[in-house]
């Protein structure tokens, strides 16, 4: 019996840590919510890099493609706001010759790169054939998301904050107590060397469908997730 009192004593009163739990005997719990969501958007970042040793040259090749690589993002209807092309940069390259101790100049290396918001996903495949055609030879990252990524993760938080109440609920059963009041809340983890309580599942919420992905190179569903962390007291 001494020594279940201590377990309940460890898991409901522990000492206070950099202010965020109480000192009275407490419960602390985690909620969880999740939620797949097709993607109806993409964020693709490409670039054109070219070298020469004339830098007339070389500026000139990258514009053009340039240009051209916009003109081709306009005619898939992505908006101007949605388009970002960034200034030129232009890097001197040498080489070390070992014979003569020397650095030699080899040419110039020109580059800009081009940020488009795709919010028609099954012409991305289509999209990026032309951008290769038209010059575009360096693709650094397609990020997949959904537009209205702010609306779920509300309705994920609530969700989340509901998972923590039954998990208060849980525990306070399994050690047949009582709560008394929610004494704070957060969607960070609070300043503690000790792991939160959660439910076995999380709270689930229903399939979001959004985009057609089955025409996109076959992304997959993306997961987001909520996370809640809230301090319960518990009544004496």
């Amino acid at each position: 019996m001494k020594l279940i009192s201590t377990v309940v004593a460890a898991l409901f009163c522990a000492h206070s840590y950099a202010g965020s739990l109480p000192l009275t005997p407490h419960l602390y719990v985690q909620g969880n919510a999740h939620m797949q969501v097709q993607p109806d958007q993409a964020v693709i970042r490409v670039a054109i890099t070219q070298k020469s040793k004339s830098l007339p040259e070389a500026k000139t090749t990258v514009d053009d493609i340039m240009a051209n690589a916009i003109a081709i993002a306009k005619s898939h209807h992505i908006r101007v706001d949605d388009i970002h092309a960034e200034q030129l940069n232009v890097y001197r390259q040498t080489r070390y010759n070992r014979t003569t101790n020397q650095e030699e100049f080899e040419g110039f290396r020109v580059s800009r790169a081009l940020t488009l918001t795709l919010k028609k996903l099954e012409d991305y495949p289509v999209l990026l054939q032309k951008l290769v055609d038209a010059g575009i030879n360096e693709f650094n990252n397609t990020q997949f998301e959904v537009s209205n990524r702010s609306t779920l993760m509300k309705d994920l938080n609530k969700a989340a904050i509901k998972d923590a109440k039954l998990a208060a609920k849980e525990l306070a059963s399994d050690f047949e107590v009582k709560l008394d009041g929610l004494y704070s809340v957060s969607f960070s983890p609070m300043e503690t060397p000790r792991t939160p309580y959660a439910r076995a599942e999380s709270m689930k919420l229903m399939h979001a469908s959004s985009g057609n992905v089955e025409q996109a190179y076959n992304t997959g569903a993306l997961t987001l997730n909520a996370k809640v962390y809230a301090v319960y007291t518990i009544d004496n």
